[in-house]
């Protein structure tokens, strides 16, 4: 999966648990500061459906607006996340 912020900077997101000696045990996905053109997203594969839903959410929030705090992104990507979720029953789909 790749797409291309507000700067046109690019980029991937990449289903691997961040490294839980940077990042701890419980690391759900972070986001890496664009260097040059590209940049990388790490989701934890091993969540549930809901957990993915709110992490693609917060760490894609970081890749727009880097300069809102973590607070706010959390703020964000939980009301989203559960909107999508729990009110409009939002849920991956496998397409065969």
């Amino acid at each position: 999966l790749k797409f291309k912020n507000g700067e046109g900077i690019e980029f991937e997101i990449v289903f691997r648990k961040p490294d839980k000696r940077t990042w701890g045990e419980d690391c759900d996905g972070v986001c890496f500061e664009p260097s040059g053109d590209k940049s990388k997203i790490y989701i934890n594969p091993w969540r549930t459906d809901q957990t993915h839903l709110n992490t693609i959410i917060h760490e894609t929030t970081h890749a727009y607006f880097w300069d809102k705090s973590e607070k706010e992104v959390t703020a964000f990507a939980n009301t989203l996340s559960r909107i999508l979720y729990n009110d409009l029953k939002w849920r991956i789909r496998e397409d065969t």
